[in-house]
C-alpha cells in the first residue's frame, strides 16, 4: 500500500537524499550559526531560504506556541503514519543549539507522550549541561527508547567553526548513552577517510548506530575509489566486530558499486542494515 504523504506546517514525509535520514520530518526553524564551509545549504536553490546564520522562526508559525500547537495537531492527524517512521529534527537548522533546544525538547515531549519515536540529529554539545533541560529528559526516561539523539562527527572542526567541536560532541553522546537513550553518528560528510575513522574509533564506545555518506558536490576526483572501498571495508568491519550496527547512504553504496567486484560489494554490504535497522539482503 502507497505510503501517506503528509504535508503540513511542522511535519512532513521527506523525499531524495533526506529520506535517509528520516522518512518524516520536522522543520521549526531555518537558519543555522555553524558556519560549515561544506554546508549544502549554502548553495543553490536553497541557499535563499534555508542558509542563513540567523536562527528564525518559519513564517507560517505565528509564534512557538503556535507552531508547538500545530505540532500536536499534525502528529495526531497522522498517528498510523508517524508512529511507524518516527519524526526527525531537523533539515533546516541545528535542533539542539540554545535558539532552538527548548522548542525541539517541547516537541520531544508531546511526540513521546504518545509513544512516537523521535530522532535528533545535532552538531551541538552544550545542551547536556544545562541542568533544566537534562531534568526534562530525565523525566522521560522510562521511554528513554523512544529518543534516539545523533551528532554529525567529521572529525573536522576546522570546517566547522562555530559548533560545537567533535571531541565534545562525543563526550556529549556519551553522556546520553549512559542516560540510556539510543544514540547515533551522522559520519557524513566524509571529508577525509582519516578524520571520519578517528570519529567513529573515539565514538564506539558510546554510539549504538552510524550512518556513513559522502560529500555532495564535489568533483568526480575528490575520492579515490580504490582507497576508499579499502576505507569503507575497514569502517564496516570495525563497526559491527563492536557490536554496533552500521547504515550506508546511497552515495556510499554507488561508490562502492563503481570499484568492487560484485562479491566485495556483498561481503561489505552484508555488514550494514538497512533504513528501518533490518540486516541487508545480499
Amino acid at each position: 500500500m502507497e505510503e501517506l504523504k503528509i504535508n503540513g506546517k511542522a511535519i512532513y514525509t521527506t523525499k531524495g537524499a533526506a529520506r535517509e535520514y528520516g522518512r518524516v520530518g520536522c522543520n521549526f526553524y531555518t537558519g543555522c550559526p555553524h558556519e560549515c564551509s561544506y554546508c549544502c545549504l549554502k548553495r543553490g536553490a536553497p541557499s535563499r531560504q534555508l542558509g542563513g546564520n540567523v536562527v528564525q522562526l518559519k513564517k507560517c508559525f505565528k509564534d512557538e506556541d503556535d507552531a508547538l500547537e500545530k505540532f500536536r495537531k499534525e502528529i495526531v492527524r497522522n498517528m498510523d503514519v508517524v508512529c511507524k517512521t518516527g519524526v526527525f529534527f531537523s533539515f533546516t537548522t541545528d535542533p539542539m543549539i540554545p535558539e532552538t533546544q527548548w522548542m525541539t525538547m517541547a516537541a520531544i515531549k508531546e511526540a513521546v507522550k504518545l509513544y512516537v519515536p523521535v530522532y535528533v540529529l545535532t552538531k551541538g554539545a552544550s545542551f547536556v549541561y544545562e541542568e533544566c533541560l537534562m531534568d526534562e529528559l530525565d523525566a522521560m526516561i522510562t521511554r528513554c527508547h523512544l529518543i534516539h539523539f545523533g551528532f554529525t562527527l567529521t572529525g573536522r572542526d576546522d570546517m566547522e567553526p562555530k559548533a560545537s567541536c567533535n571531541l565534545d560532541r562525543i563526550k556529549a553522546m556519551r553522556i546520553l548513552h549512559k542516560y540510556h537513550f539510543p544514540t547515533w553518528a551522522s559520519i557524513e560528510p566524509i571529508i577525509d577517510w582519516q578524520h571520519a575513522n578517528m570519529a567513529v574509533e573515539m565514538s564506539l564506545d558510546c554510539c549504538d548506530h552510524y550512518k556513513i555518506g559522502l560529500r555532495s558536490g564535489v568533483g568526480k576526483d575528490y575520492y579515490n575509489l580504490p582507497q576508499s572501498a579499502l576505507w569503507l571495508d575497514d569502517l564496516t568491519k570495525k563497526i559491527t566486530e563492536a557490536g554496533k550496527t552500521v547504515y550506508l547512504k546511497e552515495s556510499a553504496r554507488k561508490l562502492l558499486l563503481q570499484c568492487c567486484q560484485e562479491h566485495y560489494y556483498n561481503e561489505i554490504l552484508s555488514r550494514t542494515v538497512d533504513m528501518d535497522g533490518n540486516p541487508v539482503a545480499v
